[in-house]
């Protein structure tokens, strides 16, 4: 109790009408009817999605009246605290200073920066400011992968490759997927449609993903590096099948180093020897990328991978061949003004953490019909649906119930909800500005067969006189997969892919008509 304030009586009857109250707000705020599946919220707009930030948060020069620990700390809180005033409302952003010495230690190392994107969300976690710093100030090449686009459609991979080639010009795009269809077991469906798929326990080198990133890279070093060891492993990965490989022993040596983070002047291509950053916000596929483009039989797993979010505490360094290095950064958030329901959905906060989380289920359903896609039956004397109710339907089905009083554990379902998004279980993708008005025209892209291809859809790829074959791999027809239910063109439904492993899973890619029908929608037109 503030002092200076006497207490004041308060009868029982005062508090009954209190409660009373609040009761009447939380059931009217709970039981608003949701627009499921719509394209749209009422309170997202374009400037929520911009990012704040028009300076990156670079290594700051030296002082000679301070130590370079002193001076980076002095920067620092600087930063945060002019990015406060300037901002009122900012979205959640890395504060550790130590994860931004990684990244500044990163891009000093690098000759090529590769900034990673989720294909499913790329536009709120590329940093425009990171583009104009590496580009512009460093004069290094970014080269921006478009990663798990085995979640996204071909169609809209190409849209979005589209997109960003035209917004930024200086950028080279590749598109990669860790998972590609020689790494997932075939589907199982049941009576409902949804699709059941496992990963297979040996995984492969992602080899039509890497031989896309080493023609980019390639075409930016020329004849400065030598390259040709790099081209000689993707080429024998490509040539292998399933069951010759099973023997077979990769003589490339992998190289697993911690590098000083002490400051030194940077030399292109020292020794010729080719570093390769890779930068990106957590949960988009860093380690997971570089784990892929190394190969299963060249050695075990050479970067741990995990859904939560800061899993990585340092950079560290790898060596693909001799004469090419690949350097993994730490997660790192950038201050912007994507909402927290977005950034729980891409993975930067993690899920375990979350107090509230009926407020990023509500934000899902809003643009996907989770009723239908769960098949959650409607609570009785009940005229609508609540992000509650659809936890409680998920908790029911599921069989999610607390240990004593054995209630439905609807915190435990919505959890559940949240890690199904995170994982591609249930898929939500973004749309590019005006891809709804000309997705025929998209469908019909040039591009759309290299994406196949590099999914592992397509056996062959025509490459002007060239016809590139990737690996044999078991995957049903395309003609087989099953829809998780039929819609109209107004609604966009997800595919809820029930899985057995926490791996991201491929998204519903045929070519008729019905491939178009998925849960996209434009939250962010522009970036």
């Amino acid at each position: 109790m503030p002092q200076g304030r006497r207490k004041t009586p308060f009868s029982g009857k005062a508090k009954k009408e209190q409660l009373k109250s609040k009761k009447q707000v939380k059931s009217s705020d709970q039981g608003r009817k949701l627009n499921l599946g719509s394209r749209h919220r009422a309170n997202d707009s374009d400037e929520e999605a911009k990012p704040v930030i028009e300076k990156l948060n670079a290594q700051p020069k030296q002082n000679a009246s301070a130590s370079k620990k002193q001076n980076s700390t002095r920067y620092f809180r600087e930063y945060v605290s002019r990015l406060e005033k300037q901002r009122s409302e900012l979205s959640l952003f890395e504060l550790n200073l130590e994860t931004w010495r990684q990244l500044w230690r990163v891009l000093e190392l690098s000759d090529i920066v590769l900034i990673i994107v989720d294909a499913r969300s790329p536009a709120p976690m590329f940093p425009p400011s990171l583009y104009r710093f590496v580009v512009e100030k460093c004069k290094k090449n970014m080269i921006l992968v478009l990663n798990k686009i085995d979640l996204v459609p071909a169609p809209l991979v190409v849209a979005w490759k589209e997109y960003f080639s035209q917004k930024y010009p200086g950028l080279k795009i590749v598109m990669f997927t860790s998972f590609p269809g020689y790494n997932i077991r075939g589907n199982v469906q049941d009576k409902g449609g949804l699709q059941q798929r496992r990963r297979k326990g040996k995984l492969k080198m992602s080899a039509e993903g890497a031989q896309k990133l080493f023609e980019a890279c390639k075409e930016i070093v020329r004849d400065e590096v030598d390259l040709t060891s790099w081209q000689n492993k993707i080429k024998e990965e490509m040539e292998l099948d399933n069951d010759e490989d099973e023997g077979l022993v990769i003589e490339n040596v992998t190289q697993v180093n911690e590098v000083d983070t002490a400051y030194e002047q940077h030399e292109r291509y020292k020794n010729g020897i080719l570093t390769i950053g890779c930068v990106g916000q957590p949960n988009v596929g860093k380690s997971s990328l570089m784990n892929a483009i190394m190969g299963k039989k060249a050695s075990l797993f050479v970067v741990s991978v995990s859904r939560t979010p800061g899993h990585t505490k340092h950079f560290q360094t790898i060596f693909l061949t001799p004469q090419v290095r690949l350097c993994d950064c730490p997660g790192l958030v950038f201050p912007s003004k994507v909402p927290k329901s977005l950034q729980v959905i891409m993975g930067s906060y993690p899920i375990a953490q979350l107090r509230e989380p009926f407020s990023v289920v509500r934000f899902i359903a809003e643009r996907l019909d989770l009723v239908k896609l769960l098949r959650i039956p409607h609570p009785e004397d009940d005229t609508s649906w609540s992000a509650m109710d659809i936890c409680d339907g998920w908790a029911l089905r599921r069989g999610f119930r607390t240990a004593k009083a054995a209630r439905l554990d609807s915190y435990r379902a919505a959890n559940s909800l949240l890690r199904m998004t995170l994982d591609g279980k249930i898929t939500l993708c973004f749309m590019p500005p005006g891809y709804s008005k000309s997705k025929a025209f998209w469908a019909k892209h040039a591009d759309v067969p290299m994406v196949k291809w590099i999914q592992a859809r397509l056996a062959a790829f025509e490459t002007g006189n060239e016809r590139v074959r990737t690996k044999s791999y078991d995957s049903p027809d395309e003609d087989d997969e099953i829809h998780s239910f039929d819609s109209d063109e107004e609604t966009d439904p997800a595919v809820v892919n029930k899985e057995k492993t926490d791996d991201n899973e491929e998204k519903e890619d045929s070519d008729d008509e019905s491939s178009n029908k998925n849960n996209r929608f434009a939250l962010l037109s522009d970036l």
